[in-house]
């Protein structure tokens, strides 16, 4: 039987890579100082008793069978354990947590299409990088426009991608957005676990 362990995630400022900056600007306008701080607090939280509650779900399994799948991974191999030791070097702890099994022994998988994830990062970028309001509401716009449909062929891909590649006997491991659907792609060869005592929502 191959197994898959999904769990849903919450990106830090430090995931959002160029854009960190920015997004830190919008929130802490939009919310506020404190508030924007009580998030961040929360998202520590979140990400503390994900690796303890991930310790604990794993601590029996041959880490040599298991397989990493991770949100916007689009590269597997040295390249890819490259660009996860540089992610959790800037202080990522989803890479950190990740960097941690790869170390023990799991294999790290190349998880999503280039070609969705570049077509989405253009849209951000435009919303990000606009010069004034108008600018900025046209490039919500096209974002709105186009994020289901690009949303839907992600995780077509990453469920595609995860049943040809994950073998019997196998454990994938699923980092995964929590707007994202995969589970419901998947064949009903894979059985699908979730990660028990993580409280995802709890935090927010």
């Amino acid at each position: 039987m191959r197994k898959l362990l999904i769990i849903p995630i919450f990106h830090t400022g430090v995931d959002m890579g160029a854009f960190k900056e920015r997004m830190d600007r919008i929130t802490e306008k939009q919310f506020g100082k404190v508030e924007r701080q009580r998030h961040k607090e929360n998202i520590e939280k979140f990400w503390e008793e994900l690796d303890k509650s991930l310790e604990k779900r794993i601590k029996d399994i041959d880490i040599r069978k298991v397989k990493i799948y991770q949100d916007a991974q689009v590269v597997n191999g040295l390249v890819g354990i490259k660009i996860v030791e540089e992610i959790a070097e800037r202080g990522s702890r989803n890479h950190q947590i990740i960097l941690k099994l790869i170390n023990k022994g799991a294999v790290l998988m190349k998880t999503e299409s280039f070609e969705a994830l570049k077509e989405e990062y253009f849209l951000i970028k435009s919303m990000m990088t606009a010069k004034n309001p108008v600018e900025a509401e046209q490039a919500a716009i096209a974002y709105e426009k186009r994020k289901g449909d690009l949303l839907r062929r992600r995780d077509e891909y990453i469920a595609r991608n995860i049943d040809k590649t994950l073998k019997e006997g196998e454990t994938g491991i699923l980092f995964i957005g929590a707007t994202h659907n995969v589970e419901d792609r998947l064949p009903p060869t894979i059985n699908v676990e979730h990660l028990k005592n993580h409280r995802a929502k709890a935090f927010f």
